[in-house]
């Protein structure tokens, strides 16, 4: 496991236990790395079907936020009513804020998608002046969770703003993939700039993951041994399958589905963009290294990072 090759020991001072050595966080694993994928190609799903005029891919990013990314979030806090408890923080805290973004978004969304849904009392117009509505809000669960990340200032390789801008372009390249995979399942006509923007965001997602590990160092020895990480062990190898599968194969199917407009091709190449950026954050996640000394929390007492 990687945990064992990061040594720790404990110390008491003053009545209080503190850890000393470098340790890698255990609270952010599977659970949390689904609602914050989820939550951002939900988000991403909904901008890109909305400017596409695609209500079938609006319905599935508001359900992949409002029932995929909350039932992540209420599974991981085990007790909903912290989920109400977080909401009263929103002045300076980014979880209180995508919580209320969340609810917005989802309420906000429905309306939008009603009518196709034969919801028949929301007139048309009435609908499409709350699918805009919910756009800042649906925006806001593309990066959000990037925040989130960079306010986790015990985790130097967390406390960067390209975790938020990272978050965002995931969540737009996986909206784009998604909507395009919906479309020629759904025997509509794709839009040939969305195809180009697919293949454009795979390059430069690969540059930020590049940037993100490679300017590690320039935070701090906990961020670098996080860096570190990420290319060795088992969890280096699961990132280097997400890299090679998220973005080469991607990208390969992908000049394939322009060429083609098959719809396996673009359907796979969906699939594997998904792949990759699931596993991809799950491991960025997973390296978060704490600073060498801070006090051990007490038990049955969470953060808000860990909310």
């Amino acid at each position: 496991m990687v945990e064992q090759s990061i040594p720790t020991r404990r110390l008491m001072i003053g009545g209080h236990q503190f850890l000393i050595g470098y340790q890698q966080q255990q609270e952010w694993a599977w659970l949390i790395t689904t609602a914050f994928f989820l939550g951002g190609v939900g988000g991403g799903l909904f901008v890109i079907s909305f400017f596409s005029d695609f209500k079938l891919g609006a319905l599935i990013g508001i359900l992949a936020v409002a029932v995929g990314k909350t039932t992540a979030h209420l599974l991981y806090l085990g007790k909903p009513l912290r989920f109400l408890r977080a909401v009263v923080r929103w002045q300076t805290s980014w979880i209180s804020r995508g919580i209320i973004g969340m609810a917005a978004f989802g309420l906000l969304g429905a309306v939008y998608v009603a009518p196709y849904i034969h919801i028949s009392f929301v007139p048309n117009g009435v609908a499409h002046a709350f699918g805009i509505a919910a756009l800042p809000f649906a925006f806001l669960m593309m990066f959000y969770d990037g925040f989130v990340l960079k306010a986790s200032k015990g985790i130097r390789f967390w406390d960067s703003y390209l975790m938020p801008v990272l978050l965002l372009c995931y969540a737009t390249l996986g909206g784009i993939t998604v909507t395009l995979a919906l479309e020629v399942l759904a025997n509509e006509a794709t839009t040939k700039r969305l195809e180009w923007a697919e293949i454009a965001l795979l390059v430069v997602n690969l540059a930020l993951i590049g940037i993100v590990v490679f300017s590690a160092r320039v935070r701090g020895a906990a961020s670098e041994l996080a860096a570190r990480l990420l290319r060795q062990e088992r969890l280096g190898r699961v990132f280097l399958l997400a890299i090679a599968v998220g973005f080469g194969c991607t990208l390969v199917l992908a000049a394939v589905s322009v060429a083609t407009h098959n719809a396996a091709t673009m359907t796979v190449a969906a699939l594997t963009d998904l792949f990759g950026h699931f596993f991809v954050l799950f491991a960025i996640l997973r390296v978060g290294i704490h600073a060498p000394i801070r006090p051990l929390p007490l038990r049955g007492v969470r953060s808000e990072a860990a909310v």
